[in-house]
């Protein structure tokens, strides 16, 4: 399998379901997506032999860990999830 068929077959399509799993704020997603981010890592250091495929693929992984994606950002709430203004809640004074 040469290079561009690696990327044809496993590389683009790869990269769609990680850019699905980094969607939200699900813990568990962003957990599968590092996995599934190391396979295709690890899947362009060995079948293809081409070392520029991997660094394309760690640059994506590199991008998402510096985008705090997977980390303890995720359990915080969102700012419009602890407003306490501006509601119709009488309660919420």
């Amino acid at each position: 399998m040469n290079v561009l068929q690696s990327w044809l077959i496993v590389g683009i399509p790869g990269l769609v379901v990680l850019g699905a799993l980094f969607v939200g704020r699900s813990p568990l997603r962003s957990a599968l997506g590092y996995v599934a981010l190391a396979a295709l890592l690890v899947f362009f250091l060995i079948v293809p032999a081409d070392t520029a495929s991997a660094a394309a693929v760690g640059v994506v992984g590199a991008l998402l860990v510096a985008a705090g994606r997977g980390g303890e950002i995720e359990n915080e709430p969102e700012h419009h999830q602890d407003v306490k203004r501006f509601t119709t809640d009488p309660s919420a004074g």
